[in-house]
């Protein structure tokens, strides 16, 4: 790895007292006191591994333009920018143009080491990754697996894709491998979170403006559209945006036009879209809460993510993932895990995802002083849905052995019986209701559809329903 430092100020012993670091890493080091095109071209090449150090306030504005021209030459760079301006857009148009990190005070000597060894650790992942991307979304689940082998044929085309899932099944992550495998992989990948914008600063926010647009727009701005251009524009839990909203952007994704606050030209901006929700936007549109044309533009390719609880079978890699992660990131050793701790894991259902169980080994290492993984580590709802799920198997094996001793029904009437209890009790709710019988969401609808258990189609079902609450009392 080469670390080259671009800096005017005489005292850069802050940039040579890492011998140790450099010899350990293997580093070359350089410093140049000139931002100079033959300096680039003679030390960089699209196969060298790296990080340019930029001071901000030796060469001033036109730092940007020269960490494009490194991204040009080398799009693996990564760019570290210090001293740099207390400005959100321009740090905006440095994250677009493709620096790691900006910095805007001067770094230290403890600073520069730690982003140094997270720099040369990141190279190391992504030549792991390199050949295949989708090893970064972790799993073995059938479900999964057929993701992981669509995704390079997906990735090769500038079709809009939505990408539904419940919160923490990892659909932005998704979206990022997508991104890296695509053509688009060196452009931006810019994020744009309908959770948190009001409608009040939706334009100004997405698509700009112009200087003397309102108040306190003292200079023009791109929005997020135009930052992306050139790469992948992310739009974040779309199911959240208001009604209003969605006839502006519906624009935009049809024509890929669009025109700043306060300006009067047509601007293009060429972006690949990736939308996500936990919605079901289907059921939204009958509603009359999301716009059907906006949906059919959204929706050319359609990929879901199922709940953790549904692909068990990936909890062992992923909790081996976020064990290498984490005890990296909080300097934490690990040297194993009980027996009850796994099980534990296993058998919790998991309602906030991947998300969820990230943060639970994160929380259980921070915890654990011996590097030790057991059950006290956890927290007590977890304990207490595996109590939960033992008092629910007893029920369940009481009302079947009840069903049984009427001797003139099948097994499949049986069934069918046990399936249309756990319904009821739980007011027809499919998730709570797979979760009562021990068994994936997925397997319930299949069943579901099998005996024709449709609330609407039952005509006896308010008898049934006050006969089963009655019992249940």
């Amino acid at each position: 790895m080469k670390l080259v430092v671009f800096t005017k100020k005489e005292d850069c012993s802050i940039y040579i007292c890492f011998e140790e670091l450099f010899v350990k890493l293997n580093i070359e080091f350089y410093i140049f006191d000139k931002l100079d095109l033959s300096f680039i071209s003679s030390t960089f090449s699209n196969k060298d591994n790296i990080v340019a150090v930029i001071d901000y306030e030796s060469f001033g504005d036109e730092v940007l333009s020269f960490t494009r021209i490194i991204k040009n030459i080398n799009p693996q760079a990564k760019i570290l920018i210090t001293n740099a301006p207390q400005d959100v857009d321009k740090a905006m148009q440095f994250f677009a143009s493709g620096v790691t990190y900006y910095l805007t005070t001067e770094i230290d000597k403890f600073c520069l080491c730690k982003f140094i060894n997270e720099l040369a650790e990141s190279y190391v992942s992504s030549q792991n990754m390199s050949n295949d991307p989708t090893n970064l979304f972790v799993g073995k689940s059938k479900p999964i697996q057929k993701i992981k082998a669509l995704l390079p044929t997906i990735a090769e085309t500038n079709c809009n894709i939505l990408i539904t899932g419940e919160t923490g099944t990892g659909k932005e992550l998704l979206a990022r491998v997508i991104h890296q495998l695509s053509p688009r992989r060196y452009g931006p990948f810019i994020t744009l979170d309908c959770t948190t914008l009001q409608e009040t600063i939706f334009e100004s926010e997405v698509f700009g403006y112009e200087k003397g647009a309102f108040t306190g727009a003292i200079a023009s701005k791109k929005g997020l559209v135009e930052l992306a251009d050139g790469g992948t524009l992310f739009i974040d839990e779309i199911g959240e945006l208001p009604l209003p909203l969605q006839k502006k952007f519906l624009r935009f994704i049809q024509e890929k036009t669009f025109m700043r606050v306060g300006g009067t030209r047509l601007l293009k901006a060429d972006v690949r879209l990736i939308a996500a929700t936990n919605r079901n936007l289907e059921e939204e549109v009958k509603k009359g809460n999301f716009r059907s044309d906006l949906y059919f533009r959204l929706n050319t390719l359609i990929i879901e993510i199922p709940p953790l609880r549904e692909r068990k079978e990936d909890i062992p890699l992923l909790l081996e993932h976020f064990i290498k992660v984490k005890t990296k990131e909080i300097g934490r050793d690990f040297k194993g895990f009980s027996k009850g701790f796994l099980e534990a894991i296993m058998n919790y259902s998991w309602p906030g995802n991947v998300r969820e169980l990230q943060n639970l080994i994160e929380r259980a290492l921070i915890l654990a002083k011996d590097g030790y993984l057991t059950e006290d580590l956890l927290p007590g709802y977890i304990k207490k849905s595996e109590e939960h799920k033992l008092i629910n198997q007893k029920e369940l094996i009481n009302h079947d052995l009840t069903l049984l001793s009427n001797s003139h029904k099948s097994l499949n009437d049986i069934e069918k019986e046990v399936i249309l209890h756990a319904l009821i009790k739980n007011n027809w709710n499919q998730t709570k209701t797979a979760q009562y019988l021990g068994i994936s969401r997925k397997q319930l609808i299949n069943k579901i559809k099998k005996y024709g258990l449709h609330k609407e189609n039952i005509t006896w079902l308010k008898y049934r329903e006050d006969k089963i609450k009655t019992t249940n009392q």
